[in-house]
């Protein structure tokens, strides 16, 4: 196992810093802390494989199923807005740049559906989910695609599943980024409330949010995931 002082070196004394605090300043501790993290952030990784797959296989056959009910003339629902009610909206800058991206780097205007469908971000499909688009097919299309999710009202339903997919948007970026996952984070709330979440409770989120969507792919995830006894075995 390396040392603290040669870990201190290797990954930089201000991020060492933060998982000796977590450690309660045992430097020892610190780099078993770190080296953990290592490990359940492959786990989580894993797991994200399985839920970004279905998610957006999920909400593409939701989406795809209603706008044939709708709008038949409409080859994809992710290039003609008119299928869009009168008082819903349409991609913003930032889903349309997203689209157009994930359409080149999938081969261009004659990429195939499935091609563009796996090269759009997990950003993209998170956003989906959000209050912009409540009026353009949540309540219509995708509300009734999420049985699972508890709530009075699609509203309801839909925020509680923005939450979970906001959480989870910030724990992909963080394993993509190499942050330290170990330390709890505070996250922003639909309605403008903050909240802190640690890594427990965004692994309930992962497996929610499968539950919500197929509830036999949370059911194999729960026996295969190696995410659950890591967390167990975190000794600080």
């Amino acid at each position: 196992m390396v040392s603290p002082s040669d870990l201190e070196q290797l990954i930089s004394p201000g991020r060492f810093a933060t998982f000796v605090a977590l450690a309660n300043a045992d430097r020892s501790l610190a780099v078993d802390l770190y080296e953990w993290t290592g490990a359940v952030a492959g786990a989580l990784f894993t797991d994200f494989r399985i839920l970004e797959v279905v998610f957006r296989n999920h909400i593409d056959r939701a989406l795809s199923s209603y706008v044939a009910s709708v709008a038949p003339h409409v080859r994809h629902w992710m290039w003609d807005s008119s299928w869009i009610p009168p008082q819903g909206h349409w991609w913003d800058e930032d889903a349309r740049e997203a689209l157009g991206a994930a359409r080149k780097r999938a081969g261009g205007r004659k990429a195939s559906r499935g091609a563009v469908i796996a090269e759009v971000t997990f950003g993209f499909w998170r956003y989906t989910v959000s209050g912009r688009y409540e009026e353009s097919f949540w309540n219509t299309a995708l509300d009734n695609a999420f049985t699972n999710i508890p709530g009075h009202a699609p509203g309801d339903r839909r925020r509680m599943l923005e939450q979970s997919m906001i959480n989870l948007l910030g724990l992909r970026n963080r394993l993509a980024h190499h942050e330290p996952i170990a330390k709890p984070w505070t996250r922003k709330l639909p309605g403008g409330r903050v909240g802190t979440f640690t890594l427990d409770d965004l692994y309930d989120d992962l497996v929610g949010v499968l539950r919500w969507t197929s509830p036999a792919h949370a059911s194999s995830l729960l026996r295969t995931s190696r995410v659950p006894r890591l967390l167990a075995a975190r000794r600080c």
